[in-house]
């Protein structure tokens, strides 16, 4: 997958562009006081544009992706002086090794990036990392794809996205593990030519089992959204966001 995403860097912002309501949804849950810089880590952070836009606010961001050239079009995007934020290639389950504990206002973990590990066991050691990370009572922001809703709508792919330069196809397909599916992402030029595809094992996380590792790993306050409006969770929607903290009298 590391190649697809470096053939996709070029197109990538023009297919995920930089959502107001997911800066203004982060705002609402990790306020700026006047007189502090709140530290914000972004696991997964891509060519940086969530984690800029929340530098130029005023907080401290520390975006991490496996992904090296993700990262170098981060820090080209960075603005100068480069006082108020970084950005790093690292591996999300080794994160703890690098951030002091009980140093962060926010964890963020958005766009699908949480599916790309292997297993739960993998989503529980990364649960159980943030939580060792995070200030009492600053949440961990996460989001995925509502996989209930596509296992049982038995969908099959995901509606294109179309710009300009191209379009972006994903589909599903079962594997023989029941816990996996097969994501097919396909780049389609303006003109229709296919720019190239991969394929991917991404692990089937739905609500029930996260909000069971979540409560593992000593998170005790979980809201669920169906987007970044804020919108109540009910289950329909293609999108899962959550909000977990560890201490429930907030």
């Amino acid at each position: 997958m590391r190649q697809f995403y470096e053939d996709l860097l070029e197109y990538y912002d023009d297919i995920f562009p930089l959502e107001q309501d997911r800066i203004d949804f982060i705002q609402t849950q990790v306020p700026l006081p006047a007189g502090t810089v709140p530290k914000i880590l972004d696991v997964g952070c891509a060519t940086g544009t969530t984690a800029v836009a929340l530098i130029k606010k005023g907080y401290y961001v520390t975006g991490i992706d496996l992904n090296t050239a993700m990262i170098q079009s981060a820090n080209r995007r960075n603005p100068e002086p480069k006082t108020n934020g970084r950005f790093l290639h690292m591996n999300m389950l080794e994160v703890a090794h690098y951030v002091p504990p009980s140093s962060l206002d926010a964890v963020l973990c958005l766009g699908n990036t949480l599916v790309h590990l292997n297993n739960a066991e993998e989503i529980g050691d990364f649960f159980r990392d943030v939580q060792k990370l995070l200030k009492p009572g600053a949440p961990f922001i996460f989001q995925v794809i509502n996989y209930d809703h596509i296992l049982e709508n038995k969908l099959t792919s995901l509606p294109d996205i179309v710009t300009s330069r191209c379009r972006f196809v994903r589909r599903y397909e079962p594997v023989q593990d029941e816990t996996a599916l097969n994501f097919i992402a396909s780049l389609y030029s303006s003109t229709d030519q296919l720019l190239f595809q991969d394929v991917r094992r991404l692990y089937l996380a739905r609500k029930a089992e996260l909000t069971e590792l979540l409560h593992r790993s000593g998170f005790k306050a979980i809201d669920y959204y169906a987007d970044f409006s804020g919108r109540p969770f009910d289950g329909t929607s293609l999108a899962l966001v959550g909000v977990a903290r560890l201490f429930t009298n907030l």
